[in-house]
């Protein structure tokens, strides 16, 4: 895939029939908003040792104005490593309040071989102060053999203090085996 750069303008339309919380203390009213965005992107190829898909917008929100920042790197330094870093970004400026929005993600997917392979997912966001850990390990020995181990926790910072504490947990493990006859 060729890289590239975008222009957008987008004109944006949405209505609520009820109010609705958007942030912590900062109620949007129903009704009808009509807004518009300017963006620009940045696509790289997938084909590169580092490839990127990049977005900034800004522009009308409700009755407020947003500046967002949204990004995917990838870095592949060889066949067997696969990392991707993430985030979005999102400055909300409303006649209700202010409020920022951060997303943060990382993939990190290791190949051993053709037949074994760890992917691993972690993401945290600042609007519920969570951060998530997805881990597989797969082994597939054989077309039909398949054995994959799954870790899952999510970890909160209930109040506030910058210690996460587990909030849940599980471990799963999968065998399955196709017969043939």
């Amino acid at each position: 895939a060729a890289d590239h750069l975008e222009f957008e303008y987008l004109f944006l339309e949405e209505e609520f029939v009820e109010p609705f919380e958007i942030s912590d203390g900062i109620v949007i009213p129903g009704g009808t908003y009509n807004y518009d965005h300017a963006c620009v992107s940045l696509y790289t190829g997938e084909q590169r040792v580092v490839a990127t898909q990049s977005t900034v917008c800004e522009g009308g929100f409700y009755d407020g104005s947003i500046l967002l920042f949204a990004t995917k790197t990838t870095w592949r330094p060889s066949k067997h490593l696969k990392v991707i870093f993430g985030g979005e970004y999102n400055d909300v400026n409303l006649p209700q309040g202010d409020f920022i929005t951060r997303l943060a993600t990382l993939n990190l997917d290791v190949s051993f071989s053709t037949a074994l392979s760890w992917e691993n997912f972690i993401q945290y966001d600042n609007v519920s102060e969570t951060v998530g850990v997805n881990s597989i390990l797969r082994w597939i020995p054989r077309a039909g053999q398949e054995t994959v181990l799954a870790v899952n926790t999510l970890r909160e910072d209930f109040d506030r203090d910058g210690r996460f504490r587990s909030y849940a947990s599980d471990l799963t493990l999968k065998l399955s085996y196709t017969f043939r006859y």
